[in-house]
């Protein structure tokens, strides 16, 4: 009897969908598809370093107020990537309110940036209040956010220490209670921040 070998295409397909399986498919970055111009067709996707300086992010928060990555200097950042039709990313929120309501007086920001089309502002508005969600949250509707991050998928979080230094990152939703990102915020939360 003749046996048929895997196909290698067919094989590599089936690993990559085991590690991304938690993420949702994200939509592609502002400025062209990919990660960013750091991509190389065929090969993989970059990742944006721990240990790097965060990039630069702005924008207005759903109360109209301008907020930026560089406005949180000094505070701890749990940057939260996310739309409203990725349902890891719905089954998450209730962890990041939980996060910052426990940890905001010792200067941990969640910030959420939500890459939903214009169309869908409504839907995002209804979700922060339905899931009372009172972290700011940005709707970055043409994703400027994405190339920068690297975003390969959603949800995807980063923390971001005091001095602005990318501390931690997951592509993919967070479980209640994760003890890694609890490791994390801890360390990031006893350091003081940095001398202006």
């Amino acid at each position: 009897m003749l046996r048929r070998r895997p196909r290698p295409v067919l094989v590599s397909t089936c690993l990559l969908g085991l590690v991304l399986v938690g993420a949702c498919e994200g939509k592609p970055a502002a400025g062209g598809a990919g990660g960013g111009a750091a991509s190389k067709p065929g090969g993989p996707a970059p990742v944006l370093a721990v240990g790097a300086p965060a990039p630069a992010f702005a924008g207005t928060t759903l109360r109209g107020e301008p907020l930026s990555l560089a406005d949180l200097r000094g505070r701890v950042v749990l940057l939260n990537i996310w739309a409203t039709w990725c349902e890891p990313c719905r089954e998450e929120l209730p962890e990041l309110q939980a996060l910052y309501t426990r940890h905001e007086a010792r200067g941990l920001t969640v910030l959420g940036v939500s890459t939903d089309a214009a169309r869908d502002f409504k839907t995002l508005r209804n979700m922060v209040s339905g899931f009372g969600l009172t972290y700011p949250v940005i709707h970055d509707e043409p994703n400027r956010i994405g190339a920068p991050f690297q975003i390969i998928g959603y949800p995807a979080s980063f923390v971001i220490d005091r001095a602005g230094t990318l501390r931690w990152r997951r592509d993919g939703m967070i479980p209640t209670g994760d003890p890694d990102l609890a490791r994390v915020l801890e360390a990031a939360l006893a350091e003081p921040a940095p001398a202006q």
